[in-house]
């Protein structure tokens, strides 16, 4: 009758047994999740990080402008203008509208492009531009778009020329 009992007990045990081999493995799997969750680094959430941050900024503007004021369709626009100082106030522009550190202290558009009557063909001749420098930076699609999405408002405030398919600059 004691044999039966300790058969009876040792048989309930068993499965206690099995599960307890198997707890150290649990753990070892479990701990090696936690740990790559804890090392998974999640993506960059802004624009700004997204694009690369101020030196990518900077390199964008410094190519933007330099391409696009010696464009026939830029260098009206450019002509009297220090191409330094622009290079600042939109590399500020950029980096405020993408969300990075910055605060953009610039004039707004319509000021900073009143009496300088661009065209729709201008305006749309620097956004291809920047298309293109924005490619050649290795910058993706989806932040291009982002990007230019925050800039098409600034359209009206930009474009001011009285017959802007005609390329009227008086």
């Amino acid at each position: 009758m004691v044999a039966r009992h300790l058969l009876v007990a040792r048989s309930a045990w068993q499965p206690a047994i099995r599960q307890s081999r198997c707890t150290p493995l649990l753990a070892v799997v479990w701990g090696a999740t936690l740990t790559a969750c804890a090392s998974f680094t999640a993506p960059p959430s802004t624009l700004y990080q997204r694009f690369g941050g101020e030196p990518v900024i900077r390199a964008v503007v410094a190519d933007l402008i330099d391409e696009y004021a010696a464009s026939p369709d830029g260098q009206r626009a450019f002509e009297h203008v220090k191409l330094a100082r622009v290079k600042h106030h939109i590399e500020e522009q950029f980096c405020a509208l993408t969300d990075g550190p910055c605060e953009y202290a610039g004039d707004d558009m319509h000021l900073a492009h009143g009496g300088l009557k661009i065209t729709e063909r201008e305006f749309n001749s620097i956004v291809e531009c920047l298309r293109s420098v924005l490619n050649r930076h290795g910058i993706a699609e989806r932040e291009k778009n982002e990007l230019l999405r925050l800039l098409a408002p600034m359209k009206r405030d930009i474009v001011t020329a009285n017959n802007p398919m005609a390329g009227d600059h008086g």
